[in-house]
């Protein structure tokens, strides 16, 4: 795959303390191959605006990591069947994170990765919500886009 990528993230949510809930984007970033593992890296809009939301995915032969630089800071690992703990960082304070992971499933083609990821999130141990989150990243040469559904 290059290193130039458009990424496909599309979330839902249900149950829980969450209505729910699903949010679709795609935009652009970079791929990278190190060391076994990929990395896709890409920035989003912070709530003021600002492209200052650095996100970076790395997916492993065992496991997922999410990690996300800015005024809302996070380090989230996956494990499938295992519980991890994390610290949501926000500006008013600390959130203790929960996540349960149900199913983590990777599939690679020569211009294209696709990451499905299931798990429950609980937040101060409060269940907030099921997650089903489908990662596709596609070689931005070769990628090709239908708006029109």
């Amino acid at each position: 795959m290059e290193k130039d990528v458009l990424i496909f993230l599309n979330s839902s949510q249900s149950g829980g303390a969450v209505e729910d809930d699903k949010i679709e984007v795609i935009t652009a970033g970079s791929y990278y191959f190190k060391n076994g593992k990929h990395y896709i890296v890409y920035n989003e809009l912070a709530d003021n605006g600002n492209w200052s939301e650095q996100n970076i995915i790395k997916i492993s032969e065992d496991s997922v990591e999410i990690i996300r630089k800015g005024e809302a800071s996070v380090h989230m690992v996956f494990n499938e069947n295992k519980k991890t703990f994390s610290y949501y960082d926000v500006p008013y304070g600390k959130l203790f994170v929960e996540l349960k992971t149900r199913r983590i499933q990777v599939e690679e083609e020569a211009d294209r990765l696709t990451l499905l990821l299931e798990y429950r999130l609980e937040v101060e141990n409060q269940h907030v919500a099921d997650c089903l989150v489908e990662i596709r990243v596609e070689s931005k040469s070769t990628c090709r886009i239908d708006l029109a559904g």
